[in-house]
């Protein structure tokens, strides 16, 4: 397998496992007090929307992961809030929250199940 660099995107402070794609969309996770969620176009490069993360204007979001969960949700966490939501990107609803003593270091999604797991676990 042959790999290369397509494009080179500033913006994003991406700190784990922050980047996931579908249908030509790329979600990411940026390790920032605001604006940390984000969609960009593959083929342009340009954001698509930025996901509003913090349910309080006093909290931080710095997140660590994100990944689509189908069309309409994603799933994201990190240290800012402690956290980790299903977030509805059509609506902006959060559908979802798991909440830790601890930062949440990575999330997925598989088979219908959402997974959350960070420092906590060890």
């Amino acid at each position: 397998k042959q790999w290369y660099q397509r494009r080179v995107r500033e913006g994003p402070k991406i700190c784990g496992d922050g980047i996931d794609f579908q249908d030509n969309k790329c979600l990411t996770a940026s390790f920032s007090k605001e604006d940390a969620l984000q969609i960009w176009d593959l083929g342009s490069g340009n954001l698509i929307n930025t996901i509003k993360y913090r349910t309080n204007e006093n909290e931080a979001e710095y997140l660590y992961s994100a990944r689509f969960v189908d069309s309409d949700r994603i799933v994201a966490g990190g240290s800012g809030a402690r956290d980790a939501k299903i977030i509805n990107i059509k609506t902006g609803k959060i559908e979802g929250v798991f909440v830790d003593s601890k930062p949440i270091h990575s999330v997925g999604y598989g088979n219908g199940v959402v997974a959350a797991g960070g420092v906590s676990c060890y």
